[in-house]
């Protein structure tokens, strides 16, 4: 575990979970088998995306470079091929030159709407002009986890859309990079935390051999594990979190 990046605090505490469990003539099989059991539990059941009989806003936050926009261009690819579901998207990322532009190319490939918005009144205008969408996915900005005033751009947002709970249905996603240091992942959700209730999804997962920080950081935080991706191809190198294949490379495995 310690050599896949687990941290060794939750390697202990795995390790201290099952030891009262076995039997003292267990053989090495049967210990294996009773980590590997114990790590699907605490890597829990994932948090998908799923439409209701509300539009659902679905947020996306996280630091910068973590491949948010091409993220949201597989899910709302995915949701728009294979549900035929009608998707816009609305992007507040108004601090990166490329951004809007990155994801109207994405929006005119797909024939998705696409909206930038510069303020929370804006986003409930725009919300209005969707309201008849079934998926309606928020590109924000990579916010520079330092900066105070993005925060608070960032939570006046979502209240917009709190505020019509009446209309709309809304969920967050923190997007992630597993290829960020541990101690600057810490760093990272720490400066959501008062952002409530998001998932998490992991990014990069094809530029890395070490897995262990999708553990430490369902277990440092709580929030349930969502998507993983694993390279550029929209909508292709995304998938819904595989936690038994996670817990077999977490162990040394290769399948």
């Amino acid at each position: 575990l310690i050599d896949n990046e687990v941290d060794e605090k939750y390697a202990d505490e795995i390790i201290g979970d099952i030891e009262n469990s076995l039997k003292k003539e267990s053989n090495i099989d049967s210990i294996l088998s009773a980590v590997y059991q114990k790590i699907i539990l605490k890597l829990g059941e994932p948090e998908v995306i799923t439409t209701s009989d509300k539009p659902k806003v679905v947020f996306f936050i996280g630091p910068t470079g973590v491949g948010k926009t091409t993220t949201i261009a597989k899910i709302a690819s995915k949701f728009k091929l294979e549900k035929n579901a009608k998707v816009a998207f609305i992007t507040s990322d108004t601090y990166r030159i490329a951004a809007v532009e990155q994801l109207n190319t994405y929006a005119s490939i797909i024939d998705c709407p696409v909206s930038v918005v510069y303020s929370a009144e804006e986003m409930s205008e725009c919300l209005m002009e969707y309201k008849n969408f079934d998926l309606i996915l928020v590109d924000t900005a990579g916010r520079s986890h330092k900066s105070e005033e993005q925060m608070l751009e960032l939570k006046d947002l979502i209240k917009t859309v709190e505020g019509n709970n009446d209309i709309f249905d809304y969920e967050v996603y923190l997007t992630l990079s597993i290829t960020t240091k541990y101690k600057d992942l810490i760093n990272i959700t720490e400066k959501y935390v008062d952002v409530e209730n998001w998932s998490i999804i992991f990014t990069k997962l094809d530029e890395t051999c070490a897995l262990g920080n999708i553990l430490n950081i369902r277990m440092l935080t709580g929030a349930q594990l969502s998507y993983t991706t694993s390279g550029q191809n929209v909508p292709d190198d995304i998938e819904v979190i595989n936690e038994q294949y996670l817990a077999k490379q977490l162990l040394g495995g290769n399948s």
